[in-house]
This record gives structure tokens, C-alpha cells and sequence, in this order.
């Protein structure tokens, strides 16, 4: 009789162990997040395709707003692995989507030394076509992974006024250092906050230049 107590008592404090030990198992296993195993490049990319890309093109379409980087027309060059074309005719250079260090390489504008300007700061012509929502990326992607990530921080930089949570001023600073300085030393510069003349003021930038008022087709408006 003392010896099947004894033996029931170590059963059961087998099992009060092997119980506690499976509780500690699965208390992990619920707290295991799977965003634990990506890193911050793959969590931006998941940020941008689920949430930020999906946000834009809604606010495009409800404001009407066109943007050749946005065209369904626009194709790969093919003379540079960042390039595209129109493929409507409207323009006849190649250029990048988008302003940054990756496009510091100078691209053949036949016009002496001026900036390539981007599709994004192109004015848009009548035969414009937008992409659907689950092709709005394809303008900016690119098999080079670093190229396709530095145009969608890029581009989310220019509308938003922040990259990655702070001032996108490397955007700036890779198209004029001048506007950059001028910027950054502003007594009420604030690295956090959102720039809301990016976007403008590169502009200006572009389109100051004979490069800006490059030879279109009159189909451009």
C-alpha cells in the first residue's frame, strides 16, 4: 500500500512537472511573433506594400491626381538598370523614377551637365494611364533589392515628408547640397518633424534647369 502511494505521489510529480514545463513551452509559443525573424528591411517592405501603398493609391484616385510615376506606359529603357521610357512617345530620354544617390551616375539628357529629371516631378500628358492597385509598385521595383528599396523609402520620403521616421534631407542633399545646407541650418530645424516643402522645392530645382523644359511631344501639360 506505501509503496503505490509512493509510486503514485512520483507519477504525479512527473506529470506537475512535465505540465509546468509544456505551460512555460506554449506561454512562447503565443508570445513568438513572426516579425521576430524578418529583418528591418523586409518589416519596411511588408509596412510599405500592406499599408502605405494601398493608403496612396486611394488618395490619388479620390484627388485626381496623375503622376507618370504611376503610368502603366512607363517601360524599362534598357541602357540603365534603373531607367524607364515612356512608352507613349511623350518623351523621348530615359530617366529614374525617382531622385537619390543610387541615380548619382549621370544620365544622357543632351543637355551638358543638368540633372535628369525623375518621372516623378515630369508633368503628365493626356495619354497617362493609371496602374491598378496591385501593379502601383511596378514603376519603382527593380531586381537590384537595394534600388528597389531606395525607391520606396524614397518615394514615401517626397509625400510624407519622412523616411524611416525621420526628415528625408539625403534626398535633398544628392540633388543640391545648397538647398541642403540652406535647410538644415534653419534655427527651427527639426530632424523629426515632417518636411512639407521636399517635395516643392525639388521641384523647383529640376525645373529650373534647361534639363527641366527638356524636349516633350506638345502632348505634355
Amino acid at each position: 500500500m506505501i509503496r503505490t502511494l509512493t509510486g503514485y505521489a512520483a507519477i504525479h510529480g512527473l506529470l506537475a512537472r512535465i505540465t509546468a514545463k509544456a505551460g512555460k513551452a506554449l506561454k512562447r509559443l503565443l508570445s513568438f511573433r513572426f516579425s521576430d525573424l524578418l529583418s528591418e528591411d523586409m518589416k519596411y517592405q511588408l509596412h510599405f506594400f500592406r499599408n502605405y501603398l494601398p493608403e496612396l493609391y486611394r488618395r490619388h484616385v479620390k484627388r485626381y491626381h496623375k503622376n507618370c510615376l504611376f503610368c502603366s506606359r512607363l517601360i524599362k529603357s534598357g541602357c540603365h538598370r534603373y531607367c524607364l521610357k515612356c512608352g507613349a512617345g511623350t518623351y523621348i530620354k530615359c530617366c529614374p523614377p525617382l531622385p537619390g544617390l543610387l541615380y548619382a551616375v549621370p544620365v544622357d539628357t543632351d543637355e551638358g551637365d543638368g540633372l535628369p529629371v525623375p518621372w516623378y516631378f515630369k508633368k503628365t500628358c493626356p495619354g497617362f494611364k493609371r496602374l491598378p492597385l496591385y501593379r502601383y509598385w511596378r514603376n519603382m521595383y527593380s531586381v537590384f533589392h537595394s534600388i528597389a528599396l531606395s525607391n520606396y523609402e524614397t518615394l514615401e520620403g517626397l509625400e510624407r515628408g519622412l523616411s524611416s521616421g525621420t526628415r528625408p534631407c539625403h534626398i535633398c542633399a544628392t540633388v543640391d547640397y545648397g538647398l541642403y545646407r540652406r535647410c538644415t541650418g534653419r534655427p527651427d530645424f527639426d530632424a523629426k518633424a515632417p518636411c512639407t516643402r521636399i517635395a516643392r522645392e525639388l521641384k523647383k530645382i529640376y525645373m529650373s534647369q534647361p534639363v527641366g523644359r527638356q524636349k516633350a511631344s506638345r502632348s505634355a501639360v
